[in-house]
């Protein structure tokens, strides 16, 4: 069964003009027609009225949801974009709890002298070109 109904619009209400535009400027891409926009426009608005009337903090409810949703959005964001300092800091103090114990290496020579070589000790007179440097 098909029902017809007639709207009225004056446009010199901004209100009514506004929905005019909409009714007749609207994208034939993503809506199929006025009567599709105008019965989910109608149904969405009841629905909603409805809901306030069942339940009075419904719109802030869902106010909070969206402000939790962009607070989420926002800190996933700056997390995915520290996460690399995060893991570099994490290795670093890992290999700093675990650092080498120093240690005092006594060296024969020819001549039967020991010589103490620790982390002070000047190598720059001694020819490495035997290992590639």
């Amino acid at each position: 069964m098909v029902k017809m109904t007639c709207f009225r619009f004056n446009l010199d209400n901004p209100e009514h003009a506004k929905a005019w535009h909409h009714l007749h400027d609207f994208d034939k891409d993503k809506v199929k027609s006025g009567n599709t926009a105008v019965i989910r426009a109608v149904n969405e608005y009841f629905d909603r009225m409805q809901k306030l009337e069942d339940d009075p903090y419904f719109e802030n409810r869902e106010r909070e949801v969206r402000f939790v949703g962009q607070i989420v959005s926002e800190v996933g964001k700056v997390f995915t974009a520290e996460m690399p300092k995060l893991l570099a800091s994490l290795l670093l103090s890992l290999n700093q709890g675990f650092s080498m114990p120093q240690t005092t290496v006594s060296i024969e020579t020819e001549h039967g002298t020991g010589a103490a070589v620790d982390e002070n000790t000047d190598f720059s007179a001694i020819d490495l070109d035997f290992i590639g440097g």
